[in-house]
């Protein structure tokens, strides 16, 4: 490309591809290397009567105090949200489970334990012991739910097989005027210590809570339970209940988060989990939670990372949103930013280089020319022939030459050396004449 025309297009042949690879780089950046975190983000839980939900509104409300929307979805079932996870459901980000899902939630991640479920066995008073229910009629509630689950292993453990047992579907407000009613003799429900339905169970007339005898041989079989103990008027210490120490089990409660969710909101759910499960509950001691130890979920890199204290600097400075454009910013646009200037201060040295490149190579033909001059003699016509023809065809091409106005004193003083040339060469032709 001629250099004049390079020169006088340089808005369109360099500055402007510069810009536009710097605004495609950004582009790429700014969703690829490292995007910003959603505004919005999606909870699932289970019905509106569960604790779930109330969980997910305690979250909802500390998550939008930092600049993250909360949506929360309902299911009939508080598993529903976990299994739509597992099978790859991009729509629910967030959800609450039990470790007795462990089995189930393959493909999900764990971002923290954040506190048990204790598996209440009420029965009626005629009933002692928990291998009592031999041949009784127990709410479980429904297939694959929590309490058919804790149910089926309590059953197994003191080796009651499934058809020596009725189990019905009754849960929740059923389950106790059910058991009211005697229409069945007892209820495994998996719930926390400030459930509605556990508190109504427990302070029914005429009924009693079961320890669950060898409760630490269960636990050692089963990984997804732990043995704990009941103290005595841990529940309500005026009525005295429990009436005696009861061994019991407990599954964690788990808050899990699909694989693909941006780190920084992981972080952000962390933060708010160690502001809402911090102080103690019931059966559980303060600090134990929120935790990543005894996850029966695959633990979250992002939650390893936090539980080891590592987080981007920014965000211990900064509000949630304005840390994350700040990082933006400062690792990506800037870097970018300051690249793009330097090209573009350095575009105009192209030019530059492309003449520097055409003088040059009309200066190393007339060196070569010169050193040849120097061995030309007088009575050599036919090598000062050759010369000046050599000579004659440098100056049509730098004539020819079309250089911005910039560098119109270098193009002269090229022409100034060639007619130097060319004076040296007529002086010793005119001196052989």
């Amino acid at each position: 490309m001629k250099l004049l025309l390079l020169y006088r297009r340089r808005w369109w042949l360099l500055y402007l591809p510069i810009v536009l690879s710097l605004g495609l780089l950004l582009a790429v950046v700014a969703r690829v290397w490292d995007p910003l975190p959603p505004t919005r983000i999606v909870i699932g839980t289970g019905p509106a009567q569960s604790s779930y939900l109330q969980l997910a509104r305690a979250y909802a409300n500390r998550l939008e105090h930092l600049g993250l929307a909360v949506d929360i979805v309902t299911h009939p079932r508080p598993q529903d949200p976990l299994h739509r996870m597992v099978e790859g459901d991009p729509s629910i980000d967030v959800t609450f489970a039990q470790g007795l899902y462990a089995a189930q939630g393959n493909g999900v991640q764990a971002l923290s334990v954040v506190g048990h479920e204790i598996i209440w066995v009420v029965a009626r008073h005629s009933i002692e012991h928990i291998d009592q229910l031999r041949g009784k009629r127990i709410a479980t509630s429904v297939q694959d739910s929590s309490n058919r689950l804790a149910a089926n292993l309590l059953l197994a453990h003191l080796r009651i097989n499934e058809h020596e047992v009725t189990l019905t579907n009754h849960v929740g407000d059923e389950a106790v005027a059910a058991l009211a009613s005697r229409e069945v003799d007892a209820v495994v429900h998996v719930a926390t210590g400030d459930s509605q339905t556990a508190n109504a169970l427990v302070r029914m007339d005429n009924v009693r809570i079961l320890g669950i005898e060898r409760a630490g041989a269960l636990a050692a079989r089963e990984p997804n339970l732990r043995a704990v103990i009941m103290p005595q008027g841990s529940i309500e210490l005026r009525s005295n209940l429990p009436a005696s120490d009861l061994p019991t089990m407990v599954t964690l409660t788990h808050l899990l988060v699909r694989p693909g969710l941006h780190p920084a909101v992981q972080r952000a759910l962390l933060d708010v989990a160690g502001e809402l499960h911090v102080m103690a509950g019931f059966l559980e001691r303060q600090g134990v939670y929120p935790t990543t130890l005894g996850s029966d979920f695959a633990v979250s890199p992002t939650a390893q990372r936090h539980a080891q204290g590592q987080r981007p600097w920014m965000e211990t400075l900064l509000p949630f949103r304005a840390a994350q454009w700040t990082q933006l910013w400062l690792f990506a646009v800037l870097p970018i930013m300051l690249l793009g200037g330097l090209l573009l201060w350095r575009a105009p040295r192209y030019i530059e280089w492309r003449v520097d490149a055409a003088l040059q190579h009309f200066y190393g033909d007339l060196k070569f020319l010169e050193q040849d001059m120097s061995s030309i003699t007088a009575t050599d016509p036919a090598a000062m022939r050759a010369a000046l023809s050599r000579l004659d065809f440098l100056e049509r091409q730098v004539a020819n030459m079309e250089l911005p106005d910039r560098f119109a004193d270098r193009w002269y003083t090229l022409r100034e050396h060639l007619q130097h040339a060319r004076d040296r060469l007529m002086a010793l032709r005119n001196g052989a004449a």
